[in-house]
């Protein structure tokens, strides 16, 4: 087989930030790698592949991917021409193979674990086979959220709800649902307001229940984080979504401190009124209870997260309540 590096410039992560190369290996990141001390907390998460895909055209009839690390349990989904394919349960070894697959010239997405980080060695393709970039033109969507939204409990890496969503609508995903550490920061407002986008979503206030942000910090945070984000994107769409359900959390407080579930959903819409009073016609607030509400709690067995049922049923709702219909693409 034939052997290409990242430094090869045949192959891309698409929804990632920024890619650590090191003399071996790289590594996508959905934070900035070459400042990641600018992010205290959230570098852990966002150094799993949430959302990434590995990317490229071939027309080899194998695939091999050698790992620096090889991870038991991280599940890879192959995808050709837009089309699910084949997924991949890995056992722990380095390599990967992908077998007999069309002779022809095909787009090859390859949707990254959301549980594992992902250090690539090299891909390897057949003697007698070409690879090189995709081009993509899908209008382009970041996302923000907490664990919800970095959604480890998907049954594989594609069926993450954000996922689901970018493959039923044709949109270009970048994930940024960090596990516990979305705290409306400014540092985020300022790596999103710098990626290319058409559209920005933010799914906020469940890891701020906690107490990580109070009845006098919750507020102001959010009108920052929004106002940066503006800066560089004055005309792009921006929904702002609340919580969705959580019984334990929806009237309860964690500290004195603490803003209930409830309080945080009229705190966003005040905050989306405020913008749209001085002028802002493209925010939007859109109650997260119309993406998982007390009537869909079977989706919810730890009462937070939705299981891997509750992925397709959060997806389903965000096309409804969320996306508008003219910003949806055909398939292309």
């Amino acid at each position: 087989m034939r052997s290409f590096y990242y430094r090869d410039n045949v192959f891309s992560f698409e929804g990632c930030v920024s890619v650590q190369t090191e003399d071996k290996w790289c590594r996508p990141w959905r934070i900035e790698f070459s400042h990641i001390d600018l992010f205290p907390f959230v570098s852990e998460r966002a150094g799993e592949a949430s959302g990434i895909r590995l990317s490229f055209e071939t027309d080899s009839k194998n695939i091999m991917l050698l790992m620096e690390e090889g991870y038991e349990g991280m599940k890879l989904d192959l995808f050709i021409n837009g089309r699910m394919y084949e997924q991949y349960a890995c056992d722990g070894n380095k390599k990967i193979l992908f077998r007999g697959l069309y002779s022809c010239m095909k787009k090859v997405e390859i949707w990254l674990d959301p549980n594992f980080p992902f250090k690539l060695h090299e891909i390897g393709i057949d003697d007698n086979s070409s690879i090189k970039t995709l081009v993509f033109n899908q209008k382009r969507w970041v996302h923000y959220g907490s664990s919800i939204s970095h959604s480890k409990q998907a049954a594989s890496p594609s069926a993450i709800w954000t996922g689901l969503v970018a493959q039923k609508t044709n949109l270009h995903l970048t994930n940024l649902g960090f596990g516990g550490n979305c705290i409306l920061e400014p540092m985020v407002g300022k790596m999103i307001r710098d990626l290319p986008a058409d559209m920005v979503t933010m799914k906020l206030g469940v890891n701020c229940h906690s107490g990580a942000l109070s009845f006098r910090s919750f507020e102001p945070n959010a009108i920052g984080l929004i106002s940066i984000i503006r800066e560089k994107n004055p005309q792009i769409p921006i929904v702002i979504i609340s919580p969705i359900y959580a019984p334990e959390k929806e009237n309860n407080r964690a500290s004195d401190i603490s803003l209930t579930l409830v309080e945080m959903r009229d705190i966003l819409k005040k905050v989306v009124d405020k913008f749209r009073e001085y002028g802002d016609n493209n925010i939007r607030y859109v109650d997260g209870l119309k993406l998982l509400g007390p009537e869909q709690e079977k989706y919810l067995p730890d009462k937070i997260h939705p299981d891997a049922d509750g992925q397709y049923v959060m997806a389903d709702n965000f096309i409804k309540h969320i996306i508008p219909h003219n910003f949806i693409q055909d398939e292309l």
